[in-house]
């Protein structure tokens, strides 16, 4: 699976796509607070984890996305 995560900082865009998602949150220090399990979302989604700092898991087209919450925030005005 293809992965996306997307952070603005000061006002910068920085986009990387890591190929394992669980050994990238150990390098980064994320954690994981659960897996996507909601009956209603996309099959791609299903069993994706989920961080206490970011948003997502969401689709992407061609990845599983992430955002931190500010690109979220200004993504979704």
């Amino acid at each position: 699976m293809k992965y996306r995560i997307v952070q603005n900082v000061d006002g910068e865009w920085i986009t990387s796509e890591p190929t394992d998602i669980i050994a990238w949150a150990n390098v980064t220090g994320r954690t994981i607070v659960g897996y996507m399990n909601r009956p209603k979302v996309r099959a791609e989604l299903q069993g994706q984890p989920m961080f206490s700092d970011l948003c997502g898991p969401m689709w992407d087209g061609d990845a599983i996305r992430y955002e931190d919450q500010r690109s979220n925030d200004i993504l979704s005005a």
